[in-house]
Order: structure tokens, then sequence, then C-alpha cells
């Protein structure tokens, strides 16, 4: 008997405008929730986390403007979405102070 191997989801959140950020779950190209959209990345997580449905995934990797929050367990990125935004904009911020020295 094979055995099943945790799902990993990604994440996918987009800055729309200003305020604005679309999110899409996803495995492996195929969506897991419908595209939403949210006022603060840490939203978008939190909510997204909370949408996948119960025993489909057990970890999540968020991915924005090219960057990775790494693999974090689902339960974490709901209850750890503010820190993992937070991740994530610095080091957006820091890939721009590098591109502009």
């Amino acid at each position: 008997m094979a055995v099943a191997e945790p799902k990993i989801i990604t994440l996918q959140i987009d800055k729309v405008a200003a305020g604005v950020y679309r999110a899409e779950a996803q495995v492996h190209g195929g969506a897991v929730t419908e595209p939403s959209v949210h006022s603060s990345i840490s939203e978008a997580i939190g909510e997204t986390a909370r949408a996948v449905p119960d025993g489909f995934a057990h970890f999540m990797e968020v991915r924005y403007c090219g960057l990775s929050s790494g693999t974090v367990g689902l339960l974490e990125a709901a209850q750890q979405s503010e820190e993992i935004a937070s991740r994530l904009v610095a080091l957006l911020a820091e890939m721009h102070a590098i591109a502009g020295s």
C-alpha cells in the first residue's frame, strides 16, 4: 500500500494596487481556493490558510514578488500571518536595496 504524501499548497499573492492584493492557493498548478482579494498580505495569508478544506493539505508556501516564505504548517500560516507577511516585505525591501546599490 502506498503512503500518502502530505500536500504542500502554494499561495501566490500579487499586488494589484495600493492596499489591494490578489491571492490564490494552488497545488501542482491547480487551484485549491478561488482567487480572492484582500487589503493586506497578512490578511491574504490568514484567510486563505483558513479557507483550505480540512485535511486537504498540511503545509503552505507563500510567494510574493518572486520571494518565498519557505514551507510552513497550514495552521502556523493562519496563526502567524502577520509575521510571515512582515518577513516577505522585509525581504522585498532588502532585494530593492541590493538592486539599487
